[in-house]
């Protein structure tokens, strides 16, 4: 997974780099087209279409990475950036995961409440 990862994004900048329409798209232009793609896999998954959703689902990662790539060009911010936060929230958000043990749900959703509380507090600061 990790290769075609990479290999999407190394195409998605060559078409950033060399198409004149993606060359003009901005992030509100992707999100735009983003938002359609989630209207679409909700669809999907209303009608239990799997196959359509998996469809659905790459369009919608095509979109997330573009719009990724546009912050670096624009020097906002860096792809490992947006990958390192998601891993640092699901590690602090998840600890029993990488400590082995094993929480209820109810536990687990009372940890993922509370963390999320005190992160709205501020008291995470990456």
């Amino acid at each position: 997974m990790k290769e075609k990862f990479q290999e999407l994004y190394e195409n998605l900048k060559l078409d950033r780099n060399n198409s004149s329409w993606s060359k003009e798209n901005s992030m509100t232009d992707r999100f735009k087209e983003l938002e359609s793609e989630i209207t679409e896999i909700r669809e999907a998954l209303e009608k239990e279409d799997y196959e359509n959703l998996k469809d659905e689902l790459g369009d919608a990662l095509w979109d997330l990475l573009f719009m990724i790539i546009i912050a670096e060009e624009k020097g906002l911010f860096h792809g490992k950036e947006v990958i390192g936060g998601a891993i640092t929230k699901l590690k602090r958000r998840k600890p029993y995961l990488f400590e082995g043990k094993k929480l209820s749900k109810e536990e687990e959703s009372k940890m993922w409440l509370e963390i999320k509380k005190r992160e709205k507090a501020g008291e995470y600061n990456e």
